[in-house]
C-alpha cells in the first residue's frame, strides 16, 4: 500500500507543478498582452519586472508548500476521510463545530435543512436507517420530558391536594413583597 501511496503523491506533485507552470505562463501572457508596443519608461520597466518577480516567488512558494505537505488549511477543511475511523473523527469534529450554535433560534431549522440536503443522494435503505435512528431518539426525548414533568408535579403537591403557596409567593406576582405594587398603595395617604 505504501508504494501506491508514494506513486499517488508523486503524481499529485507533478500535477500541481504542471498547474503552477500553466498559471505562471498565463500570468506572463497577460502581462505581455497588457504591455502595448509603446515605449515604457525605465520606472515602468522596473515595476513590471518586480511584479513578475513577485508573482514568480509566490508561485514557487506555493509549489514548495505543496511538495513538503505544508497546508494552510486545518481542521475540517484539512480532513479527507476514507476509512470508518476517519469518518468517525470527521463526524466528531463536525458535531463540535455545529453544536456551538445550538442556542440560536435558527438552529433547529438549520439542522432540518442540512439533514434533508445531505440525505437527498442516499439510497432508500440508508434513509430508513437514519429515519429509524431519529425516531428512536425522539421517543427517548419524549419519555424524558414526561418523567421530568411528572417529577415537577409531585414536588409542588400537598397531601391535601392543593398547591403549596405562601403569602410571599402570592405577593411576588404583583411586584414583590418588599415594595413594588403593594408599596404604591401604602404611600397613597
Amino acid at each position: 500500500p505504501k508504494v501506491s501511496e508514494k506513486k499517488k503523491i508523486a503524481e499529485k506533485i507533478k500535477e500541481r507543478e504542471n498547474q503552477q507552470k500553466k498559471k505562471q505562463e498565463e500570468i506572463k501572457k497577460r502581462l505581455e498582452v497588457s504591455e502595448e508596443p509603446k515605449e515604457l519608461t525605465p520606472e515602468e520597466l522596473l515595476a513590471g519586472k518586480l511584479r513578475l518577480q513577485k508573482l514568480q516567488e509566490e508561485a514557487d512558494l506555493e509549489v514548495a508548500k505543496e511538495i513538503f505537505g505544508v497546508n494552510n488549511t486545518f481542521g475540517i477543511d484539512a480532513m479527507n476521510p476514507s476509512s470508518k475511523d476517519d469518518f468517525t473523527e470527521f463526524g466528531r469534529v463536525l458535531k463540535e463545530k455545529i453544536t456551538q450554535y445550538e442556542k440560536s433560534l435558527y438552529y433547529a431549522g438549520f439542522l432540518e435543512t442540512l439533514v434533508r440536503d445531505i440525505c437527498i443522494s442516499l439510497e432508500v435503505d440508508d434513509l430508513k436507517k437514519i429515519t429509524n435512528s431519529l425516531t428512536v431518539l425522539c421517543s427517548e426525548k419524549q419519555k424524558q420530558e414526561k418523567q421530568n414533568k411528572a417529577k415537577k408535579k409531585k414536588k409542588g403537591v400537598v397531601p391535601g391536594g392543593g398547591l403549596k403557596a405562601t403569602m410571599k409567593d402570592d405577593l411576588a406576582d404583583y411586584g414583590g413583597y418588599d415594595g413594588g405594587y403593594v408599596q404604591d398603595f401604602e404611600d397613597f395617604m
